[in-house]
Formats: C-alpha cells, structure tokens, sequence
C-alpha cells in the first residue's frame, strides 16, 4: 500500500513520464526520464543504470499503465505479502527488476552491436523503461508457489502477456521482460522457500 501511495503521490505532483520521453532526444528534460532505465546507460554510466532499478518503479507512462499497476499490486503483490511479509515482497520485487533489467540491457547492447539495422534493438535502445510492471510480474511469478496448481499463475501470466502483445500492440521487448521477471520471481522464491525448509 505504501508503494501504491507513493506512485499516485507522483503522479498527481509531477503528472506522467510521457511516451515523448522515450526518445534520446528528451533524455534530462524530464524527472520521469532521469530516473528510468535507459538501457543505453548499461556501460556508458553504469552507476546511474544500477541506480535506476530504485527509481523508475514510481513513475508511469499514462493512466492505463498506472490503473495497470494499482490493481496488478493491489491484488497480486497484497496476496504475496500477506503470505510472505513486506520485506520479502520488496525484496522480490526489486530483485525482479534488477536482475530482468540487467539481462535486457545486455540482450539489447549485444543485439544493437551486432545488428544496429535491426529495428528491435535500435528502438530499444533509443528509449527507457520506467513504471512497476516488471517488479510486480517478479512477484506474481513468486505467487505462484503459494497456489495449489503451480501451473494457472504461470498460464494467467502467459495468456495476459499473449494479449498484451498481439491484441495490446505491447513491444517484444517489454513482453519478453515480463515472462523474463515471472520466471525469476517464481526462481528465486522456490529457491528461499526450499532453504527456508533446511
């Protein structure tokens, strides 16, 4: 609840991070665009990259991303805190996001280098992610340990993850963070769950 009222505190003082700001162009223009993930930063300003993992979950793009978010943690991130206590659910969540981050920002580097015509890696590349969709996905993943059938959290998030692309128009690249974020959050909570039991 306390990160819901902080993103909605945000939104209404400093409005949203704008699409616009996606472009290199406007990068420092905007507080929004300060503090996202900016893949380009990963060896160019590696200290401002690692930092961003903090920041950019408390600024959103538009209302549908923020409505997206305050239901998506007001259901799912509420029933694993419940279960496991708000330290393990920060720690999940940004854990989540730290460790999908890195593996995008290197995917997207490596892609751009090796192929800088490819429009994927370019249009990656020349924007940034903000917003607290890929923590909150860590922490669905995680939840799914807490249900009888380990399988329907997995299936709810690839289904929604199906639409969100081909019905939603979402790009490969935020897709592919997602389902790379539940995989992790599900990881890394078995594994704490099975040392727990030890």
């Amino acid at each position: 609840m306390s990160y819901l009222l902080v993103i909605i505190s945000i939104w209404l003082i400093f409005g949203f991070g704008h699409w616009g700001c996606h472009r290199c162009e406007t990068f420092g223009q905007n507080l929004a665009c300060n503090c996202a993930i900016w893949p380009s930063k990963i060896f160019t300003a590696p200290h401002e990259y690692l930092l961003s993992f903090f920041t950019s979950p408390f600024f959103h793009n538009d209302f549908e991303h923020l409505i997206f978010i305050i239901i998506g943690i007001g259901i799912f991130c509420q029933s694993f805190e419940s279960r496991a206590g708000a330290k393990s659910t920060s720690l999940v969540f940004f854990s989540s996001i730290a460790f999908t981050s890195l593996i995008l920002g290197l995917t997207m580097n490596l892609g751009h280098l090796l192929s800088p015509e490819n429009e994927l890696f370019s249009d990656a590349m020349n924007r940034c992610w903000m917003g607290g969709s890929v923590g909150m996905m860590g922490v669905i993943g995680a939840l799914s340990h807490y249900s009888r059938k380990k399988w329907i959290v997995p299936l709810i998030v690839v289904l929604f993850e199906f639409w969100n692309r081909y019905e939603n128009g979402m790009n490969e690249y935020i897709t592919f963070g997602h389902l790379t974020s539940a995989f992790f959050g599900f990881l890394i909570w078995g594994i704490i769950l099975k040392n727990s039991e030890n």
